[in-house]
């Protein structure tokens, strides 16, 4: 059983992820027409993997026996990739809180995986929790107005992110299963590497042709938060809560993206807070409480590989 401490550690990482991924919202919506998404994600994890896999080797943490099985983290990689490159083409055309409400599908689909792969049933009390987050997040994002939902369309983008959504929902049942005692430095180093070795084989030639050295400065800019921010550090946060939280415990945090970002628009951008965000998250609130409490009496996951 997880310690006390442990899950607490836990909860508190999932909160640092989702303020950190949050910020990837605005900044894709600004820059993803002006840069391929492509060329775009694999500058971002070829950054990430450089800053970190140098720190790591000058603090004496990378290890040989830590890369066994490396097709392990080309696996997660290649979900972790795909997963970006899918949300910055999708947020070319899809509103960003469009995309925000597919990606709070996250939870559900990762416990459906967890049941297709592994067999894994979900209780009645953490799909209840995560139904009351959701509620919440829906009051977010269509600005408690029931109307703004039922006008809601899918077009290619929103489709588009929801298939990137289900691959990032792979990845967070894959990893506790993958990991083999590692740090979670490593993983992040290791899965930002394969990611960077996926993209740099599937797409040398989009790759090649972006103007690198010609890019605007906000460019350089979101490829540095993305990098450091939105990557190592959310990446280590995700992978550390994964050692203690079931699947559908630590993807429920993705129900805050979306308060975040309304957090985020008034703190930088000067956009009002409207009453429906403190109503939404306040049952966002109560739901990952509940969920805490909850996960205090989960096994820790176990490894299948």
């Amino acid at each position: 059983m997880p310690h006390a401490k442990d899950t607490m550690i836990s909860h508190a990482s999932m909160i640092g992820f989702a303020l950190l991924i949050s910020g990837s919202f605005p900044i894709g919506t600004v820059i993803s027409n002006r840069i391929d998404p492509v060329s775009l994600t694999f500058m971002r994890f070829l950054l990430a993997a450089s800053i970190l896999g140098i720190s790591l080797v000058a603090v004496g943490k990378m290890q040989r026996q830590h890369f066994k099985k490396p097709w392990r983290f080309i696996l997660l990689g290649a979900c972790f990739s795909f997963y970006f490159v899918f949300m910055f083409e999708a947020l070319k055309t899809a509103p960003p809180v469009v995309a925000a409400s597919i990606f709070t599908l996250l939870p559900f689909l990762a416990i459906l995986l967890d049941f297709i792969i592994f067999r894994k049933r979900a209780g009645i009390r953490l799909v209840f929790y995560l139904v009351l987050g959701a509620l919440g997040t829906s009051i977010v994002i269509f600005k408690g107005a029931f109307a703004n939902l039922v006008i809601l369309n899918l077009d290619y983008g929103e489709i588009l992110f929801f298939a990137g959504t289900m691959i990032h929902a792979a990845y967070a049942v894959l990893v506790p299963k993958m990991r083999d005692g590692e740090p979670a430095e490593v993983v992040t180093f290791a899965v930002m590497a394969g990611a960077t070795v996926v993209l740099c084989m599937l797409f040398p030639y989009r790759i090649l042709a972006t103007d690198w050295m010609n890019l605007d400065t906000d460019i350089y800019a979101s490829l540095l938060y993305l990098s450091v921010f939105a990557s190592i550090f959310s990446l280590i946060l995700l992978t550390k809560a994964s050692e203690h939280l079931t699947s559908g415990h630590f993807t429920a945090y993705t129900f805050s993206t979306p308060f975040w970002v309304a957090i985020l628009d008034y703190t930088f951008l000067g956009h009002p807070m409207e009453a429906y965000v403190f109503w939404g998250g306040a049952l966002i609130f109560v739901s990952l409480v509940l969920l805490f409490l909850h996960s205090a009496g989960s096994s820790r996951p176990s490894r299948s590989f």
